[in-house]
C-alpha cells in the first residue's frame, strides 16, 4: 500500500449518486486509493443513512430524484456534527447560477463530469488532510479549554478550602481540647470524640480533594503503601456507588518504599475512577498488595524492569474491560474511552507519569467483558524497616517552654484555640490580626519575639507580603506558615525557602506543639 493509502486508511467518504457506473468507479477508485467507502443511489436515502454513517466527506451529485443535490446539501449542514464537513459536488452543470446557488448551500467544492478519477482523488485526499488537521485544531482547542476548566476548578477549591479548613480548625481543636479533660468513662466522652472525629475526617477530605486538583512535586519519604490504600478506601467509601463493592488485601508485613503517599494515593484514586466508570452496573473492586522479589527472567518481560525487590501493587475491577487497540493508546494524555464531556483524558498518563518518577512500572491486563487489572511495581530501598517517630514526638511534647510567639491570622476563634494551647503549655504568646498590625508588633517587641505563626490569606497585607517584610528587618527571623490555602508553586518555593515549617491547618494540638518545639530548638 502506498503512502497515501496508509494516510487515508481510516477516511470514510460517502459518494451520493443516482448513477450506478458512477458510484461503482468512484467506490473502486477510492478503496484503490485507501479509502472507506459508503454510497446512496439518491438524497432521501442518503439522509436516512448518513447519521450513523458518520463520515469524513461526501460526494454528492446535484440532479438526482426524490431529492436534488441542492437540497441533500442544505439538510446535511443543518444536521449537528456535520457543519464543517467537506462536501464535493459532482456534476454536469457549468452554469454560474447553479455553482452559487450550491455554495450557498453549503458545497465546501466542484467537480465537473466526465470525471478525471486521478484528480477526483488527489483532491480526496487534500480534503483528507485538511479534515485531519481540522479535528486535531478542534482537539487542542477542546483540551486548552478542558485545562483553563481544570485550573479554575483547582483555584476555586484553593479559596473555598481555606475557609472551610478554619472552620474545620475550631470544630478539632476545640473539641480535641475538650478531650483531654476528660476520662473515656466519663458523661459527654462519646459524643466529643464523634465530633473530633467528623472534623478530623472533614480535614483529610478537604486535603485530598486540593491534592487531586492540582500539580504536586513529589515529596518522597518512607511509607508503607499499605497506609494509602487505607486512606483511598476511606474516601471511596464516601464517594463511590453503593453498589461497588470493595475489598482489601493487604499484606500485612509489606516492605517499605519511598513514595510520595499523596501523588501514590492520586494514582489509586484515578485507577479507582477508571474502575467505577467500567462498572455502571455495578461489581467488585479490589486493593492487592504484597512483596515482590523480581528475577532477571521475571524481567525479561518488562524492559523497564531490573531484577530487585519491589512492592506489587494492584487494582482490579470486575467491569466490563478493553480490548487490545485500547490497551495500547490507555496511557496516552487525552485518551479516553468515556463519553465527551466525561473525564478528561488525563487520568492514566498522570498515573503512569507519577510511577515512572518513582523508578517503578505500571502495567494493564484486560479483555473484554473480563474486568481490568492494573499492576504497579515500586522499587524498595535500602532497608525495609520503619523509622519511627513517634516516641520523640510524644517526648517532645510533653515538654514546656517560656518563649514567645507571634500568632498573625485573622480568625479570631483560630487565635484563641491556638493561644490556649500555647499558653497551655507555658509559652508566652501575642496576637494580630493581619500583616500590618504584625509588623507594627514586631518592630515593637522583635527582641522578646522568639517565632512567628503565620496565615497567608489574611484582610490588607497577606502573609505573603508579611513574610517579605519581616524577612527585610530580620533576615534570621523564625517564621512557620499556619493556612489552610493551598499556595501556588512559586509562594511555596518562597516559603520553603525563607520559612521554618508549613503548619496545614486544621492542625491537631499536638502538631501545633511539635513544630514550635522543633523550630525553637532547631539552629
Amino acid at each position: 500500500m502506498t503512502e497515501d493509502k496508509l494516510e487515508n486508511n481510516r477516511t470514510h467518504v460517502f459518494v451520493i449518486d443516482d448513477d450506478v457506473i458512477v458510484r461503482e468507479v468512484a467506490r473502486v477508485t477510492l478503496e484503490e486509493a485507501g479509502f472507506m467507502v459508503s454510497e446512496a443511489d439518491n438524497g432521501v436515502q442518503a439522509m436516512e443513512a448518513v447519521g450513523n454513517l458518520k463520515p469524513d466527506i461526501i460526494l454528492l451529485d446535484l440532479m438526482m430524484p426524490e431529492m436534488n443535490g441542492f437540497d441533500t446539501c442544505s439538510a446535511l449542514r443543518k444536521m449537528p456534527g456535520f457543519e464543517l464537513i467537506p462536501i464535493l459536488i459532482l456534476t454536469a452543470l457549468e452554469d454560474i447560477e447553479s455553482v452559487n446557488r450550491a455554495y450557498e448551500v453549503g458545497a465546501t467544492d466542484f467537480a465537473t463530469k466526465p470525471i478525471n478519477w486521478l484528480v477526483l482523488v488527489q483532491r480526496v485526499q487534500y480534503m483528507a488532510r485538511a479534515v485531519r488537521m481540522m479535528n486535531e485544531r478542534i482537539r487542542l482547542e477542546e483540551e486548552l479549554q478542558q485545562s483553563q476548566k481544570l485550573e479554575a476548578v483547582a483555584t476555586l477549591a484553593g479559596g473555598i478550602a481555606h475557609d472551610f479548613n478554619n472552620l474545620l480548625q475550631i470544630v478539632q481543636g476545640y473539641s480535641e481540647m475538650l478531650l483531654l479533660d476528660k476520662n473515656i468513662d466519663g458523661p459527654d466522652y462519646l459524643e466529643l470524640h464523634e465530633i473530633f472525629t467528623a472534623a478530623r475526617r472533614g480535614g483529610e477530605l478537604t486535603r485530598q480533594l486540593l491534592n487531586y486538583s492540582r500539580k504536586l512535586k513529589s515529596e518522597k519519604k518512607r511509607t508503607n503503601l499499605n497506609h494509602q490504600v487505607h486512606q483511598v478506601h476511606k474516601l471511596l467509601l464516601r464517594t463511590i456507588p453503593k453498589m461497588i463493592g470493595i475489598e482489601l488485601q493487604l499484606d500485612d508485613d509489606l516492605w517499605y518504599v519511598d513514595a510520595d503517599p499523596l501523588q501514590v494515593e492520586q494514582v489509586l484514586m484515578n485507577l479507582s475512577i477508571n474502575a467505577q466508570h467500567a462498572m455502571p452496573e455495578g461489581g467488585k473492586l479490589v486493593f492487592k498488595t504484597t512483596n515482590a522479589t523480581l528475577t532477571r527472567e521475571s524481567c525479561s518481560s518488562h524492559t523497564k524492569l531490573i531484577p530487585g525487590d519491589y512492592v506489587q501493587l494492584s487494582v482490579s475491577d470486575t467491569g466490563h474491560g478493553m480490548d487490545s487497540e485500547t490497551l495500547d493508546q490507555i496511557f496516552e494524555p487525552f485518551f479516553s474511552t468515556k463519553a465527551p464531556g466525561v473525564g478528561t483524558g488525563l487520568g492514566l498518563a498522570m498515573a503512569h507519569g507519577i510511577i515512572e518518577n518513582h523508578n517503578g512500572h505500571i502495567t494493564c491486563h484486560s479483555r473484554p467483558g473480563k474486568g481490568t487489572v492494573f499492576t504497579i511495581y515500586f522499587p524498595t530501598g535500602e532497608t525495609s524497616q520503619e523509622i519511627s517517630l513517634e516516641k520523640a514526638a510524644k517526648k517532645e511534647t510533653d515538654q514546656r517552654g517560656n518563649e514567645t510567639i507571634l500568632l498573625v491570622d485573622d480568625d479570631h476563634s483560630i487565635c484563641t484555640y491556638s493561644k490556649r494551647c500555647l499558653e497551655h503549655k507555658g509559652y508566652k504568646v501575642l496576637t494580630a490580626a493581619d500583616g500590618k498590625s504584625a509588623l507594627a508588633l514586631y518592630r515593637q517587641k522583635m527582641k522578646t519575639i522568639d517565632l512567628i505563626l503565620l496565615d497567608l490569606i489574611m484582610p490588607g497585607m497577606g502573609g505573603a507580603k508579611c513574610l517579605q517584610k519581616l524577612l527585610e528587618i530580620d533576615p534570621d527571623i523564625k517564621v512557620v506558615i499556619a493556612s489552610g490555602y493551598t499556595p501556588d508553586d512559586n509562594t511555596m518555593q518562597i516559603i520553603q525557602r525563607n520559612t521554618r515549617g508549613y503548619l496545614r491547618k486544621p492542625y491537631f494540638g499536638k502538631q501545633l506543639l511539635q513544630t514550635v518545639q522543633s523550630v525553637l530548638h532547631s539552629h
